[in-house]
């Protein structure tokens, strides 16, 4: 079975995956992004924090289950209770009714805003992958983005020590700050890291998978002995982890052990904690007493592994679970029969380790082994109304069963929640049969909404990219809305249109998919995936219309621009006749052909620079004649300036027309006017230098071309050493600094990583030339850590990264469906 975290993952060749860069004018520009924002836009935030300036999920409203928010971490926890289905949409909490199917959020603003604990839950602030209920039919949230246990309470009276009211939210555990502290005190005094779930025990204890910290604590309800020790009311102890990332301590105490990354922990009828132990891929028990568990003899206290052989991989279906490959597990739940219900995340699949033998899910199954029950192991979204074995699930996040016994499935990549059915019958105002597959809330797509408001509660789909012009505006291709969007530095009039500071609007595309509209409004128009914008020396809004095969032009003014009269507002083509080929070098740009264009920049002499994806080359349309990268070139004519058309990898060191490239997915010129060109599917960023010299530490010729950064393998290793011995995936945009460093999106790495220029300290870390660093996300894929220090936060294969002229990251976060900044 194919993992999704394989190279190239959801990238179809013709239309694969770009990000945002800024060209060197756009860094010299006056006004900054950050610097006009933080008197308009958004407060101050310290160096090398990280914080969302677009995208969200909107208000909390009401409205059918069809209606969730955007990114991995919409619909990526589930739990069940009484008739209602809780779903852990990022920042709110929707509840969705399993008669009718109808979706409020009761939990959560969907934005930036005040903690609110004390007050109405749906006015606070959050973000959150798991939820349960307790025995008080309170709802139970694990804040991950805060670092703390909050509690909407179901009716007034007094919880965990403190007196509530219905409906509004309070902490319970945590005091917001991410860290390790408070064994044997109070709850609300210690310190959590990144809690992703959160159980309720057969006393009323809650269970917090304390995944930052690699342990499973646990929040006593009232003072007795649990799990073997002595515990007070209101205070909170570790019970499995010692704090070591490691897989360590099977068949001794569950404290000494070490675990990592915890992402969900569930109690089994007979008391025992089960642990998805994610990063060892494996799931374990601790023994709530000594007996013979899951076909184990087991000692109180002590842990087990009940699921998986350590191994990464998927194989063992059918045999011993403990025998099995896991690849990622991040949930796990109980189900009425006890089995082990296991979302296996990276694998795709919900699999189910029997605790009995007999007929389950449609499949006669043996005590102790493992079975596949959702999911067919390719990465994607496919297989509804049908049976589920046979669907395509991408990331499933957790599981639970409802009170008909239908699985219930958080599929966190597709934006979804899905239903398998265990019966014949009407569930979620849908009409199911037993052991198929069915979608009850989420359309798999971030939505789009929110122009002439807030750039925070805007509905982004997959934004690609991200660029400033000469005024400071954010300019964003929301790449799967088929529209390039703005957000507003100041208030004033741009690309015809008033703007409010903060406020984010559509300046090109109508939102259908196609082509159409070139000689009248841009807002009307048609664009097919568009994925950079750019802005010319004449202030035009220059687009990548990939989906097109065309490079297409928005008039910031009326006037005479590539040859071809404009007005202002109107769009129009300046490269590609729109077939899907390769032709017209040396001819006129208008008349060539392009295939899945990628990406545009513009050099110092003001020439077009363009990534031509498909066609595995880089191409340059003249902006005079004169000669440019060695080549005599005409004004408005088209020329290959690096890759022979041969998808592979070859020609370091050579003639940069000579080499292989494989789908150039990003170009930009550095300070010095090299190309810095992002051959992602070789998992390398290449220069072609513009003159010979030194450049990142390389004696260079001119012409030719020359890896930086990347080993050319799939992974992800090497941070703080060499950046050409190091591993990336599938990186994404580049973008040069002001200290000349190079920024890359590690896409599939989910990081952002700079190789130094030099010696010094830059993004609040010691670097050496040369070398790679991490500078932003903690390789989780998913949407966490706003308001604390980027290499802490969670990214959502960040695609494009740009930098202002404060000197702080932007980020365009695709699956997370935001645009986020790194304080500079």
């Amino acid at each position: 079975m194919k993992s999704g975290r394989s190279g190239g993952v959801g990238r179809p060749a013709a239309v694969a995956s770009v990000v945002a860069l800024v060209s060197a004018a756009a860094l010299a520009w006056g006004v900054g992004w950050a610097q006009a924002g933080r008197t308009g836009v958004r407060a101050a935030a310290a160096t090398g924090d990280i914080t969302t300036v677009a995208g969200g999920v909107g208000g909390p409203g009401a409205g059918t289950a069809v209606s969730l928010g955007s990114g991995q971490n919409s619909a990526c926890g589930v739990s069940y209770s009484s008739g209602t289905l809780y779903v852990a949409d990022s920042q709110v909490v929707r509840n969705v009714s399993t008669q009718t199917g109808g979706l409020t959020t009761p939990v959560g603003t969907g934005a930036a805003g005040p903690l609110g604990d004390g007050g109405p839950a749906a006015s606070a602030t959050l973000d959150t992958c798991g939820t349960t209920l307790d025995h008080s039919g309170n709802l139970v949230i694990a804040d991950w983005g805060g670092s703390r246990i909050r509690v909407v309470a179901a009716g007034t009276g007094t919880f965990y020590g403190q007196a509530m009211t219905a409906g509004n939210i309070y902490t319970v555990a945590g005091t917001g700050i991410g860290g390790f502290s408070g064994d044997g005190h109070l709850a609300t005094s210690a310190k959590l890291d990144t809690p992703t779930a959160v159980a309720v025990d057969g006393a009323g204890n809650l269970v917090i998978s304390d995944s930052g910290n690699g342990r499973v604590r646990v929040v006593a309800v009232k003072t007795g002995t649990y799990y073997g020790q002595a515990m007070t009311a209101k205070h909170l102890y570790t019970v499995a982890g010692n704090g070591t990332y490691g897989y360590a301590g099977d068949g001794g105490a569950a404290t000494s052990a070490a675990l990592a990354s915890p992402n969900q922990t569930a109690v089994d009828g007979a008391g025992n904690l089960v642990i998805a132990d994610s990063g060892n891929n494996v799931v374990r028990v601790v023994a709530a007493a000594s007996g013979t568990f899951y076909g184990q003899a087991m000692t109180a206290g002590d842990i087990y592994t009940v699921a998986g052989n350590g191994t990464f991989g998927f194989a063992g279906d059918g045999g011993a679970a403990t025998s099995a490959e896991l690849d990622g597990p991040r949930g796990v739940t109980v189900d009425g029969d006890g089995n082990l219900v296991v979302a296996d995340r990276g694998n795709n699949v919900v699999r189910v380790v029997a605790a009995t033998s007999g007929t389950f899910y449609g499949q006669a199954m043996t005590a102790g082994d493992i079975y596949t029950v959702a999911g067919n192991g390719t990465f994607g979204f496919a297989g509804d109304g049908g049976p589920a074995t046979s669907a395509e699930l991408a990331g499933p996040d957790q599981t639970a069963v409802d009170g008909a016994g239908n699985l219930v499935i958080a599929d966190g990549a597709n934006g979804r929640v899905r239903v398998v059915a265990a019966g014949d019958g009407t569930f979620y105002g849908q009409s199911m049969s037993a052991g198929d597959i069915y979608t009850v809330a989420g359309t798999g797509t971030g939505g789009f909404f929110g122009d002439g408001g807030a750039a925070t509660a805007a509905g982004l789909n997959g934004p690609r990219r991200v660029t400033l012009d000469g005024a400071g505006n954010l300019i964003i291709t929301d790449r799967a809305n088929n529209v390039v969007r703005v957000v507003a530095a100041a208030s004033g009039t741009f690309y015809g249109q008033a703007m409010t500071a903060g406020d984010i609007y559509t300046v090109a595309g109508n939102g259908s998919f196609g082509f159409a509209g070139d000689g009248g409004p841009a807002t009307s128009a048609e664009l097919a995936f568009p994925d950079q914008a750019a802005v010319d020396g004449a202030g035009n809004l220059v687009i990548a219309d990939s989906g097109n095969n065309r490079v297409r032009v928005v008039a910031g003014s009326t006037g005479t621009f590539y040859g071809q009269a404009m007005t202002a507002g109107d769009i129009y083509t300046v490269v590609g006749t729109g077939q899907a080929a390769y032709g017209g070098d040396g001819g006129l740009a208008t008349k060539a052909k392009l295939d899945g264009p990628q990406d545009v920049a513009f050099d110092g002499a003001g020439n077009m620079v363009i990534a031509d994806g498909v066609n595995n080359r880089v191409r340059v349309v003249a902006a005079k004649t004169a000669t440019f990268y060695g080549q005599a070139m005409t004004i408005r004519k088209i020329y290959t300036v690096a890759g022979n058309g041969t998808f592979g990898f070859s020609g370091d060191g050579g003639s940069a027309t000579a080499a292989e490239l494989r789908v150039p997915e990003d170009v930009v010129v550095d300070n010095a006017g090299n190309l810095v060109i992002t051959d992602s599917w070789n998992n390398r960023v290449r220069v072609v230098a513009a003159t010979s010299g030194t450049f990142y530490g390389q004696a260079m010729t001119a012409g030719d071309i020359y890896t930086v950064a990347g080993n050319g393998t799939f992974g992800f290793s090497g941070d703080g050493g060499p950046g050409t011995a190091a591993e990336l995936a599938s990186p994404g945009q580049t973008a040069i600094d002001g200290d000349g460093n190079l920024v890359i999106a590690d896409n599939a790495n989910d990081r952002v990583r700079v190789v130094a220029a030099g010696d010094g300290t830059f993004y609040g870390q010691a670097m050496t030339a040369g070398d790679i660093y991490t500078v932003a996300g903690n390789g989780t894929g998913g949407f966490a850590g706003d308001g604390g220090p980027a290499t802490s936060a969670e990214l959502n294969h960040p695609q494009g990264v740009a930098v202002d002229s404060a000197g702080d990251l932007l980020v365009a976060d695709v699956s997370s469906n935001r645009i986020r900044e790194v304080a500079g």
